[in-house]
């Protein structure tokens, strides 16, 4: 399995329906300067361009890595499905084979050789995202192509075939426009400046067809210069130029749309072979022309129809787009809607923002506000409110709202919806999104396309449960008072989510989250409740903004726990969620003990829960028994069939909540739940400052947390429960970035990244350097630095022995440095070094 995945990750980065193109194109130019040359020599006429033709795809894999990857994940490369040294290697391999064929067979084709393989990198490193020159140049390489065939059969090419190489370079430089005008929104996200993201689709469209229709007068003058014309030629010939016009006339004289870009794109691929053929017949005649151009179509035909349309069109954007009226009808109908429900929003409510839905294909824009706990469609004077931003397509925006054929969390993960929106904000637009979907397309039928895994979302929620949880450990009772004070302290951290408690425990315990509702914090107050009137209604009566409606659901919990069987679980979930819902609230299912269920009967509940109007669901590791990759494989199989946001709550039983936190993100879902110090029940959960700091140190993400607070938020934590932070503590331990050993010491001097993740200036802390018996020059001369006292060998030698054999405090340290230099430099401390 492993090795059908690397062959194909490799036909797919050869896209063969364009390599078939471009060895014509280098047959052409040797038919038309010689047909009658060796077949050896007409072999590399083909073969060359080729196999330089796969090494500026592999090129593209290497240097266009990161943009095609975050910005266009439908493109077949890169893809990384071949690692990046791979991909490097392939080129320098591919190139150097290219030029030794190459100078066997004309050394003066070594020149256009290095030429095109520069041009290749300059356009994938530069020239890519400078608008219509990125495009000239990746034109210039067919022409190269051109000139090479003819260079195989003679010493230079001749004149009569500088109008085909002109064509060439015309067409391609259109073709790859059209290209642009497909990736317009990939390119805009990734920052390229091609013409369509400067200019306009409009713009690209005349330009890109103006290239071609200029391509086709030099070929019409090749053809004019040539001797003689057959039949057989000029029959294809035509052939490419009625292909020609029905791929590029829609562009010019209708609404340019990315759908109808890719269309045209992929006749352009089957018409250029034509154009192509055309001329090798005509050098060769028609026993050898219309077979190869036959066997070149072929090939370019199937190819594009197997990994074309697998990569470059989700199945929303293969359906017709829908006009901006129907857009503007149904949002007005869902807005009306909306109003006239008695219970209203109330999750919404002291939510006021902009919310700007920017579609193309229409090209339209929608700006909703929800100032006033009420959702309203705005046509004149905007209020001044923070905006939001949300970008798709017509045809995304009818899979998700009318049609009931997608969702939104599918368009989210595969990125044909985009959200300019901090955590807090997505989640409540997510509810705004379901509420809007209404009945329809609650549950879908999963496209064919599989999500994206192994990366993480643009964005990932972090909630934390400290307050609910994380006061399930043993002993551990905050006070109403207490409990105030560190939701403000975690919403200042920036937590989006704040689950607060369980209100049916006691009086009490609701009165304190309604004192946390009361106080208007910039987060999400959840609250968690059982599939059950009386702890719905208590959580509903505590005010909480979000209902986490939580049950287990694996065969020992139902069996033994509950005793109850599937249907009745999932008519309880049924039920809990739907009061929720009618009270206005966000509603999120849970289910407990998730990773010791059957994947067929949580998917089950799961869809009873998003068809019942659940806003998000919950994948609780109750007994802390999973490990990483059985996490990421359960979130991977469920999420597949899940149309809601998935979250996952893991417990640390065997010292695993972390990594299964983020296999679980890896695996799709967009949400983690943690508590402080990873206090909870038993062992705990994923601690919060190890979640957030492997995701900003280890895998690059920006979580948006205010990292700083991390360690005086532990410290905080640590003195409620009544103990401390142990030392050793990752992240805010105290000697989380302390150095006594002489080897880390020496390496840190260095390079602090030698034996340090990241900077502990990242999170507020210091680098500290202790003295002790493990210590090496290094250490020694680093806190006499401190000291502001330079030292000899001598010096360092003498102090280091003293402190090797144990009997030196930091006072005898400090006189050992200061009479060393004859400086009263002050006391040494044993941390960091001197004091102020």
């Amino acid at each position: 399995m492993r090795l059908k995945q690397i062959v194909f990750a490799h036909v797919e980065t050869w896209r063969p329906y364009t390599a078939c193109y471009v060895g014509l194109v280098g047959l052409a130019g040797a038919a038309l300067t010689d047909p009658h040359a060796s077949t050896l020599r007409l072999l590399c006429a083909w073969a060359v361009p080729t196999v330089g033709w796969l090494a500026g795809l592999y090129g593209g894999d290497y240097f266009d890595r990161k943009l095609d990857a975050t910005a266009k994940p439908h493109r077949p490369i890169p893809s990384g499905r071949m690692r990046a040294g791979t991909a490097l290697a392939m080129l320098i391999g591919l190139t150097a084979a290219g030029g030794v064929i190459g100078l066997a067979v004309n050394w003066r084709t070594i020149g256009l050789v290095l030429i095109a393989l520069l041009l290749g990198i300059a356009y994938s490193a530069f020239f890519k995202g400078r608008g219509l020159a990125g495009n000239a140049v990746r034109g210039l390489i067919s022409a190269f192509a051109c000139l090479f065939g003819a260079m195989t059969v003679a010493d230079l090419p001749p004149v009569t075939v500088l109008p085909l190489a002109a064509a060439f370079w015309l067409h391609d430089t259109g073709s790859n426009l059209v290209g642009a005008l497909r990736d317009v929104d990939g390119d805009r996200a990734g920052g390229y400046e091609t013409l369509p993201v400067r200019r306009g689709m409009a713009v690209g469209a005349r330009v890109a067809t103006s290239a071609i229709l200029v391509a086709y007068l030099f070929a019409v003058l090749q053809v004019v210069v040539s001797t003689e014309v057959t039949a057989a030629a000029f029959v294809v010939f035509a052939l490419a130029v009625v292909t020609a016009m029905a791929a590029i006339v829609p562009l010019w004289t209708d609404e340019v749309t990315r759908l109808r870009a890719y269309r045209a794109h992929t006749v352009l691929v089957i018409e250029r072979v034509l154009l192509a053929g055309a001329f090798v017949t005509l050098g060769f005649g028609f026993a050898v022309g219309i077979p190869v151009t036959a066997l070149a179509l072929c090939c370019a035909s199937v190819s594009q129809r197997v990994l074309r349309a697998r990569h470059e069109l989700t199945g929303e954007e293969r359906a017709e787009t829908v006009g901006a009226d129907t857009v503007l009808a149904f949002v007005d109908s869902q807005v009306a809607e909306l109003a006239a429900r008695p219970a209203g929003l109330r999750a919404l409510t002291g939510w006021e923002r902009l919310i700007e839905v920017r579609l193309s294909e229409p090209d339209l824009v929608i700006v909703l506000s929800t100032a006033g706990g009420t959702v309203r469609r705005l046509t004149g004077v905007e209020p001044e409110l923070p905006r939001l931003t949300i970008t798709t397509t017509g045809a995304v925006f009818a899979a998700i709202f009318l049609h009931g054929t997608s969702n939104p969390r599918r368009a989210y993960l595969t990125r044909a919806l985009r959200m300019q929106a901090p955590p807090r904000d997505m989640m409540l637009l997510n509810q705004l999104f379901n509420e809007f979907r209404g009945h329809t397309g609650r549950v879908t039928t999963a496209p064919r396309e599989p999500l994206p895994t192994g990366e993480l979302p643009e964005r990932v929620v972090i909630s934390d449960t400290t307050l609910r949880d994380g006061e399930q450990m043993p002993g551990v009772a905050f006070s109403p008072a207490q409990k105030l004070d560190l939701a403000r302290q975690l919403v200042a951290l920036g937590i989006p989510l704040i689950e607060v408690g369980f209100p049916v425990v006691s009086e009490e315990e609701s009165a304190a989250i309604r004192a946390i509702v009361d106080a208007d914090l910039d987060a999400v107050i959840q609250v968690i409740a059982r599939p059950a009137d009386a702890d719905v209604d208590a959580a509903l009566h505590a005010g909480a903004h979000s209902v986490a409606v939580f049950i287990g659901t694996s065969e020992s919990h139902l069996r033994h726990k509950l005793r109850i069987d599937v249907d009745e679980l999932k008519r309880r979930v049924d039920r809990a969620v739907r009061r929720v819902k009618a009270a206005g609230r966000q509603a999120v299912f849970a289910a407990e003990d998730a990773t010791r269920t059957d994947p067929d009967v949580l998917v089950a509940v799961y869809d009873a829960a998003a068809e019942a109007g659940a806003d998000a669901l919950g994948l609780a590791d109750t007994a802390g028994v999973a490990q990483p990759w059985t996490m990421r494989e359960l979130v991977e199989k469920v999420g597949a069939s899940c149309p809601l946001p998935l979250a996952v709550h893991c417990h640390n039983d065997l010292g695993l909540a972390t990594a299964n936190s983020l296999a679980g993100l890896l695996g799709g879902a967009s949400g983690v739940q943690c508590s402080v110090l990873g206090i909870g029940e038993r062992a705990g959960n994923a601690p919060l400052e190890q979640v957030v700091m492997a995701l900003e140190a280890a895998m690059g993400h920006s979580t948006g947390l205010e990292l700083p607070l991390l360690e005086p938020l532990a410290r905080h934590v640590a003195g409620l429960i009544g103990g401390r932070v142990p030392p050793y503590a990752p992240v805010v331990g105290a000697h989380a970035f302390v150095h006594e050993s002489g080897l880390h010491v020496d390496g840190i001097s260095r390079d602090p990244s030698t034996y340090e993740p990241y900077s502990p200036e990242l999170v507020g802390r210091q680098r500290q350097i202790v003295l002790g018996k493990h210590s090496g020059r290094s250490a020694v001369v680093a806190v006499a630095a401190e000291c502001g006292l330079t030292v000899d060998t001598a010096d360092v030698d003498a102090v280091l022995a003293e402190i090797k054999r144990g009997s030196v405090d930091t006072d005898r340290v400090a006189e050992l440095l200061t009479h060393a230099r004859g400086s009263g430099a002050g006391q040494l401390w044993p941390v960091r070094g001197c004091p102020g």
